[in-house]
């Protein structure tokens, strides 16, 4: 007979939850692989006009729901303009981009497995403002396998 352990469920009040930055892109962690049976991590993301990565690849899935403002978001060589309720969702090295169109956009990012968010918290830590040092952050990009395509 197989014993499972019931887990609690995550409540997280708006606002709340560990905040950090990566390039002006403001981050709030909303569930981890901790609290999701090692399946999936979510984050809130509040951006601004313009940012947005480069087309880049990654070998995790990465799903995207806009909950206010415009994005434009490119998956391989197409490109949506994804506004509130969109739902994309992108296959693990499939190539993508971002960019937000509006003055500021906020969206929900999934990414699986659960361990990829150590790529975004270890970002956190060498690229937590607007300025891109690649001597800092290449180390990373290579750890974790995202490479940028331009």
């Amino acid at each position: 007979m197989q014993s499972s352990t019931i887990r609690k469920p995550t409540i997280i009040a708006p606002g709340e939850g560990n905040q950090f930055s990566i390039l002006g892109s403001q981050f709030t962690t909303k569930a981890t692989g901790e609290e999701t049976n090692q399946a999936w991590t979510i984050y809130e993301i509040t951006d601004t006009e313009e940012n947005g990565p480069p087309l880049h690849t990654h070998p995790w899935e990465e799903a995207f729901y806009i909950l206010e403002g415009e994005l434009d978001i490119q998956v391989g060589t197409e490109t949506i303009l994804a506004s509130p309720g969109f739902f994309v969702n992108i296959p693990h090295n499939a190539p993508h981009a971002f960019k937000i169109r509006s003055a500021t956009a906020k969206f929900l990012v999934l990414i699986s497995p659960k361990g990829a968010k150590n790529f975004y918290e270890e970002m956190g830590q060498v690229a937590d403002s607007s300025s891109l040092n690649m001597e800092k952050v290449q180390p990373v990009l290579n750890k974790y396998g995202l490479q940028f395509l331009v």
